[in-house]
């Protein structure tokens, strides 16, 4: 009896959907068509897509974790296979038609059992007031400017708030261990084929200019596709850090992580690269003290010997002082090359946007409009290169507020899942995500990284994979109370 109860609970530690190889067929599909540019005719998509989305359908009214699988191996190719079928209709894309599928699914499976279709956690309410700052911000922005500006911002809102939505579906769909593993699986081999697609890039598109070498990869951004490797990466060191390493697949694990790692690299992104050392640091610093003191010291031992750096990073570190007999001088911008020292110019003025309008900001989207002002016309229409800065111009302090609470509280509860999981997969799962939200809290800071879907959708799903980590580690956790009581 000891012996069976041992293998089942080895089991459910180990337990994945062993439908997962059709997602994994489905990623590889993506991929191929994306590296070899195959352009499908017109015919062709509208039959697959027709009878595919119908037999999803169908298969989702009994298991509606199908097509949460299907969404989440798509979605960080939904840029380049937008899936609108050719008819150019705004909001009719395969991201939203995946969504409503995944959601009628999950709706009709709860009606039938006679559950509630929604669970609330903390988190949720944090998510919803985020939104909805967001949301007010516009209209107050739109009531000043006319209505010419709701005109412009409101479709670019609503593709800002959609990867929010990814949150709450994996909450709700996700209701046991063996579904929140296997999303987990699905993310992170997603992961690892946009690291094939980012190395073939730079192998075969790769150019003798710096610029044109720099990988932009699914996201078509070199920068951004370098923090979509920080958040996400650590998922794979994670279960190389969790697990006893007396078997050789967990040691294989190491290879999409440094497949992710020279992803980074032909981005030539320095912003990824702190983020990719911070978020090493911080998952070694969770796993192990005595880990976290030994990497510290590799680190600082490799920073006072730059030649054991690779040459890309030894390259892309070096151009960014190019005075450095100005380091005396009052203006950092005099010692840096001139990407570096327009950011500097960007968020001075940034700054006193926030300054001059602290509540409400300037709006949605209006950021590129207003920083020529605040620069003295040395920045034109440009990004704000700093994803807190931008929310606290557009949006106001306030909504920043909520969104750091957000983060913060997305660390918390990421945390304690890993210190209360029974399961190895889990606990793993959990230190590679946070991991990557230490990496994202640095990466955001040199750009504007959460405004994408492809890039920022897989943190909305992992962080519903968590709380739903966390209401099913609370209830084992009262169990077990109960039977001890």
């Amino acid at each position: 009896m000891i012996r069976a109860r041992a293998l089942t609970k080895a089991q459910a530690i180990t337990a994945v959907d062993k439908r997962i190889w059709w997602m994994i067929m489905g990623i590889g599909f993506f991929g191929v068509i994306i590296m070899k540019e195959i352009a499908l005719p017109q015919p062709i998509i509208l039959a697959m897509g027709g009878f595919g989305l119908l037999g999803l359908l169908m298969v989702g009214l009994q298991y509606p974790e199908i097509p949460l699988y299907v969404l989440v191996a798509y979605i960080p190719f939904s840029r380049l296979l937008v899936g609108n079928f050719g008819t150019q209709a705004t909001a009719f894309n395969m991201t939203n038609i995946l969504m409503g599928w995944v959601f009628m699914a999950h709706a009709l499976r709860q009606m039938s059992r006679g559950q509630p279709l929604f669970q609330g956690t903390p988190l949720n309410r944090v998510i919803l007031l985020f939104c909805l700052m967001g949301a007010a911000s516009l209209m107050r922005a739109s009531w000043s400017y006319g209505s010419w500006y709701a005109g412009a911002y409101i479709i670019e809102l609503k593709r800002w708030l959609t990867p929010m939505g990814f949150y709450f579906l994996t909450l709700w769909v996700v209701r046991d261990r063996k579904v929140l593993k296997t999303v987990a699986v699905v993310v992170m081999i997603a992961v690892a084929m946009v690291s094939v697609m980012a190395i073939r890039d730079y192998m075969y598109i790769g150019d003798d200019s710096f610029d044109e070498a720099r990988v932009g990869g699914i996201v078509e951004h070199s920068n951004t596709l370098g923090a979509f490797f920080v958040y996400y990466m650590f998922l794979f060191l994670g279960f190389f850090l969790v697990y006893p390493k007396k078997k050789l697949k967990i040691w294989m694990l190491l290879i999409p992580f440094l497949m992710c790692f020279r992803g980074i690299m032909v981005t030539f992104s320095r912003g990824a690269y702190l983020a990719c050392a911070f978020g090493g640091i911080a998952a070694c610093f969770f796993r192990s003290k005595l880990l976290f003191l030994g990497v510290v010291m590799m680190g600082v031992f490799a920073l006072a010997n730059p030649w054991m750096l690779p040459s890309g990073i030894r390259f892309r570190l070096g151009q960014t002082v190019t005075n450095r007999a100005a380091f005396g001088e009052a203006d950092l911008t005099q010692t840096l090359e001139m990407s570096s020292a327009l950011r500097i110019h960007i968020w001075r003025g940034a700054a006193q946007i926030i300054k001059d309008h602290p509540w409400w900001g300037v709006g949605y989207g209006a950021f590129p409009r207003f920083i020529g002002q605040y620069t003295q016309g040395v920045i034109g229409y440009m990004d704000a290169h700093n994803s807190y800065l931008l929310i606290g111009a557009e949006m106001g302090v306030p909504t920043l507020a909520i969104f750091l609470l957000l983060l913060f509280m997305a660390m918390w509860y990421t945390y304690w899942l890993y210190r209360h999981a029974s399961d190895l997969s889990i606990k793993a799962i959990a230190l590679g995500f946070l991991a990557g939200l230490c990496g994202l809290l640095v990466a955001n800071m040199f750009g504007s990284r959460m405004d994408s879907q492809e890039a920022a959708g897989y943190f909305w799903v992992l962080s519903g994979l968590i709380m739903r980590g966390v209401l099913i580690e609370r209830q084992r956790i009262r169990e077990e109370r109960t039977q001890r009581a």
